[in-house]
C-alpha cells in the first residue's frame, strides 16, 4: 500500500492473444473458473511484445496495434514495460529510433491549446527543437512510435469532425492534435501502439485503420506463480499465499486479473506481518469488496461526484442481478437502455465490449470482466441505494430462490455463488470499510429475512442408509455461506442445537465438486463451541489429507462416523484404522461406495483386531 517497486523487479508478462473471439468462446471463458479457466486460455494462440510489429502469415506488418483489455488487466503497465525495455536497449532497436509515451489521463488535464511538438515535449526531456528537428527530419528515415496509453479515458468535447492539423508546431485544440495523430494526418510513417478497454473500441475505430489488434487476457498458471514469488521475495511466504489461493477457485479464477493478483497479495501481506495463519480468514467477499474499492477510487471518472457513481453502480448491479436471473452473461445495448446505462455515461470500469463477426455481420454485445464478478455485483444490489432514497425493502432478495438455503444445490445452482457474496455483504465490519473508503453506502434491509431464510431447517427427501436421530442436515453451500458472514453468533444461529450432523457435497454441481471446504466447515463447527457430537456424516464429498486433519478433532469425539462416497483411497485407511484404536466410543462407521481395495481392508482390520475397538457396525 504506497510502496515503490522498480517496474523491472515486479513486472510479469502477460498473455496476449490475437484478434477477437468467436460468440461461444467468449461466453465459455466468462463462465469458467478454477482448472477450466486455466485450460481456456491456455490454448489460445498467444503473441508478444516483442512480436507486435512483425509480419502475419500474409506478410501484413501493422503500422497501428491496439491493445484492448479490462480494467486492472495491465495494459498501462505493459505500455510502460514497452517503454523502459526500449530506453534500456533490450525492447524493439532494429524497428524504432524513438518512442514516445502520451498519457489521456494526463491529455484530459491540459487546458487551452496545444501543439503536437508542446505535447510530446511535457512527457519527454528533449526539448522543443530537438523534438522538432526528429520530427521533421527531412529523409523521413528515423523510425518513429508513440503509445497513446488509455484512449478511453479521453474526455470528448469536439462533437463535430475536425479536419486535422498537419502541422506539428501549430497549436490547435488537444482534441483536433490527437485525433490527427491516432488518423496519422500527421507523422504518417510513424507506428502507433494504443492501450483501450473494449468498450471504447467502436469509437476509437472511427479514428484507425488497418490496425492489429491485440487482447491482454491477464496471468496464466504460470504467470500468476511469478508474480506471487515476485511480490513477496520469498518461497515460504509466497508458497502459503498461493497455497490460499488455489483452495479458492472463484478468487484464483478472478487473479488472472493483475490488479486483483496485486490486492489478494497486498491484502495477505498485511496479514503476514501479523501473523501468517491469519491469512486464512479472508472470503471471497472481501477480496471482491477490495477489488471494487481499487476500480471506483483509481479506475474510474475523476470528474463524477460519489452521487454519480453510486447512481451507475446501482443501474450496473440492477443488469448485473436481471443477467444472474436469467442466466445471461451477454447483452445487447438495448438491455443497457432498459436499465438505464446509455453507453455515453456507462462505466467501462465495468464492462466490456464484444464484436462477434457473422459471415458479413457483426453483432456487439457487453459483458463483465467475468461471470463471478457480475454475481458479485448482483449480490451488491441488494444493498445500493441510488440516492433517491428507494432501497429494497425488507423481502427475501430475489436471488434468494426455494424455501431455504438448502435448496439451491439443485433447482438455483446457478444462484449459488452471489448467495455466497450476499451472506459475505451481510458483514457489517467490511461493509463499513467499504463505504468509508468510496462514500457509497451499502445498507441490507433484507437482512433479518435473509437470516430467516438461512434458518430453516432441512432434511434429505430420501436415505438409502440407516441413520437414526438425525438432527441437521447441510450441504457445502450452506457452509460456504455461513463462513462468508464470519459472525460465529450468526453461525451458531443457523447450526444450533447440532448434534448429530451431516454434510452434503454434490458430484454434478461443478462449482462445488472440486472445492476446498474444509477450512470453512472447520471455522463453522469451532464456532459451535461444542466438544463432541453424537455422529458426523460427510456424504459425496471429497475428504482428503488436508480435512482429515483438520476435522480430526470432531472424528475422534463423535459415535457415529460416516465418510460415504468421499473419495477415499487405500492411504486414507491408515488414519481411519488408527482412529478404531484410539476412538473408545466410536461405534458405527460408514465407508460405503469407495475404493477402498484389499490394501485399505488389510489397515482397517489392523484396527478391528484391537482389544480396545468399541465398533458395532461398519
Amino acid at each position: 500500500m504506497g510502496e515503490a517497486v522498480h517496474l523491472q523487479e515486479r513486472f510479469t508478462k502477460l498473455l496476449m492473444i490475437n484478434g477477437p473471439q468467436n460468440k461461444e468462446g467468449k461466453e465459455e471463458e466468462i463462465r469458467s473458473s478454477g482448472r477450466r479457466h486455466l485450460q481456456i486460455m491456455e490454448k489460445r494462440s498467444p503473441t508478444t511484445i516483442q512480436a507486435l510489429f512483425d509480419a502475419d502469415k500474409n506478410g501484413f506488418i501493422p503500422k497501428i496495434v491496439v491493445l484492448e483489455g479490462p480494467a486492472g488487466i495491465g495494459k498501462t503497465m505493459t505500455s510502460k514495460k514497452i517503454m523502459l525495455d526500449w530506453a534500456s536497449g533490450d525492447l524493439y532497436q532494429d524497428k524504432f529510433d524513438f518512442v514516445f509515451y502520451l498519457s489521456c489521463r494526463e491529455i484530459n488535464t491540459i487546458p487551452g491549446n496545444i501543439s503536437l511538438v508542446g505535447l510530446l515535449s511535457r512527457t519527454c526531456r528533449l526539448s522543443s527543437d530537438d523534438l522538432v528537428s526528429i520530427l521533421e527530419d527531412p529523409r523521413s528515415q528515423r523510425k518513429l512510435l508513440t503509445i497513446v496509453d488509455g484512449f478511453d479515458e479521453l474526455r470528448w468535447t469536439l462533437e463535430e469532425k475536425s479536419k486535422g492539423c498537419l502541422d506539428i508546431s501549430m497549436e490547435n485544440h488537444k482534441e483536433i492534435i490527437l485525433q490527427s495523430l491516432l488518423r496519422r494526418q500527421v507523422l504518417p510513417q510513424s507506428s502507433l501502439i494504443i492501450t483501450t478497454r473494449s468498450l471504447a473500441m467502436e469509437k476509437l475505430n472511427t479514428f484507425i485503420d488497418d490496425s492489429r489488434n491485440v487482447e491482454i487476457q491477464g496471468f496464466t498458471r504460470d504467470d500468476r506463480e511469478e508474480y506471487v514469488h515476485k511480490f513477496f521475495g520469498n518461497k515460504e511466504d509466497a508458497g502459503k499465499v498461493l497455497s490460499i489461493m488455489k483452495d479458492n477457485d472463484v478468487v484464483y479464477t478472478m487473479c488472472a486479473v493483475p490488479i486483483t493478483c496485486w490486492i489478494v497479495c497486498t491484502v495477505m501481506k498485511q496479514e503476514i506481518r501479523k501473523d501468517l495463519d491469519a491469512i486464512c480468514c479472508h472470503t471471497t467477499t472481501s477480496i471482491y469488496l477490495r477489488y471494487l474499492m481499487v476500480l471506483l477510487k483509481h479506475h474510474s471518472k475523476k470528474e463524477q461526484s460519489v452521487h454519480r457513481k453510486q447512481t451507475c453502480l446501482k443501474k450496473l448491479c440492477a443488469l448485473a442481478n436481471q443477467g444472474v436471473l436469467n442466466q445471461q452473461i451477454l447483452f445487447e445495448k438495448k438491455d443497457l437502455e432498459r436499465h438505464g446505462l446509455p453507453l455515453s455515461e456507462v462505466e467501462s470500469v465495468f464492462l466490456n465490449e464484444n464484436i462477434f463477426h457473422w459471415d458479413i455481420n457483426t453483432q456487439t454485445c457487453y459483458s463483465f470482466i467475468h461471470l463471478s464478478v457480475q454475481e458479485f455485483l448482483a449480490a451488491l444490489y441488494y444493498g445500493m441505494d441510488d440516492g433517491s432514497g428507494s432501497m429494497e425493502g425488507t423481502f427475501l432478495p430475489e436471488i434468494c430462490k426455494g424455501e431455504s438455503l438448502n435448496e439451491l444445490r439443485s433447482d438455483y445452482s446457478h444462484l449459488a455463488l452471489s448467495v455466497q457474496f450476499l451472506f459475505g455483504l451481510l458483514n457489517e465490519n467490511q461493509v463499513k470499510i467499504f463505504s468509508e473508503i468510496t462514500g457509497i453506502t451499502i445498507s441490507l434491509r433484507a437482512k433479518p429475512a435473509i437470516i430467516e431464510w438461512a434458518m430453516k431447517k432441512h432434511r434429505p427427501a430420501m436415505k438409502d442408509w440407516d441413520m437414526k436421530g438425525s438432527d441437521q442436515t447441510f450441504y457445502t453451500q450452506t457452509i460456504f455461506c455461513l463462513y462468508e458472514t464470519q459472525d460465529e453468533d450468526f453461525i451458531r444461529r443457523v447450526m444450533s442445537g447440532c448434534t448429530d450432523l451431516e454434510l452434503y457435497g454434490s458430484r454434478t454441481d461443478h462449482l462445488w465438486m472440486k472445492r476446498n471446504y474444509s477450512k470453512q466447515l472447520n471455522y463453522c463447527l469451532k464456532a459451535l463451541k461444542r466438544e463432541s457430537f453424537q455422529s458426523l456424516h460427510f456424504v459425496s464429498l471429497t475428504v482428503g489429507p488436508e480435512c482429515q486433519r483438520l476435522l480430526s478433532p470432531f472424528l475422534h469425539r463423535s459415535q457415529e462416523v460416516g465418510l460415504r462416497d468421499c473419495l477415499l483411497t487405500p492411504s486414507c485407511c491408515d488414519v481411519l484404522g488408527s482412529l478404531l484404536i484410539t476412538k473408545r466410543s466410536l461405534i458405527s462407521l460408514d465407508l460405503s461406495v469407495n475404493q477402498l481395495k484389499d490394501s485399505g481392508i488389510k489397515l482397517l482390520c489392523e484396527g478391528l483386531r484391537d482389544p480396545g475397538c468399541t465398533l458395532q457396525k461398519l
